[in-house]
């Protein structure tokens, strides 16, 4: 089955047919619109933590205490981003609105995991720059992405645990019964990728990194 559209050819992921063997130009471009969206809202993050950054001492005085300092910038650099990545995803999904019902759903559904999975980006772009990793976060970011799910589809074994092919619908068991990632499954890893995230930061605050 074949999608088309704004919505799954920027935020679907990449679709790859085993069967066939792999059509590497039409993976590396399809992996290229996977990612630019991705790179677009971490620039903007980059952006918004750098002016956050400039009021830091100020902020952290005014909170009291390092914890409330880094809860408050977490949930808000995360509210940031996700307003950025909605924003990207309703203008693709406006040049699809003539699109059928059915493709509607699923539109929905590439949207919860396009959703979840740019969370644990966000939230791990938060604690690289906790820990003084600034201008290469997102960099470090999209080479992970990209790498590991090139190296998912290569060495098909280790698929399941590579982190670049989570967040893609067309990777999913929602779009492939039979080869694609258990949903229930990745949403709750990446959930939990969240929370780890920002237990991740507390505890570099405790040791006085930042």
């Amino acid at each position: 089955m074949t999608m088309c559209g704004t919505v799954f050819r920027y935020f679907g992921g990449v679709q790859v047919d085993m069967d066939f063997g792999i059509d590497y130009e039409k993976l590396l471009l399809e992996l290229i619109h996977w990612l630019l969206p991705l790179t677009v809202c971490l620039l903007a993050e980059g952006v918004w933590l750098e002016r956050r950054s400039r009021m830091e001492s100020l902020a952290r005085y005014r909170y009291g205490t390092d914890k409330r300092w880094w809860r408050v910038k977490f949930l808000r650099g995360l509210r940031f981003g996700i307003s950025v990545g909605a924003i990207l995803f309703c203008t693709a999904a406006a040049a699809d609105m003539m699109s059928p019902r059915g493709i509607y759903t699923e539109t929905r559904r590439a949207f919860l995991m396009w959703f979840f999975h740019f969370m644990t980006m966000l939230s791990l772009f938060m604690v690289l720059d906790l820990a003084g990793v600034k201008g290469q976060a997102p960099g470090a970011l999209l080479l992970l992405e990209g790498l590991s799910f090139l190296a998912g589809i290569l060495i098909g074994r280790f698929s399941m645990w590579t982190y670049g092919r989570w967040g893609m619908y067309f990777q999913s068991e929602w779009f492939d019964k039979r080869t694609g990632l258990p949903v229930s499954v990745i949403l709750a890893v990446e959930a939990f990728m969240v929370a780890l995230s920002y237990g991740a930061g507390r505890i570099l605050l405790k040791k006085g990194g930042k």
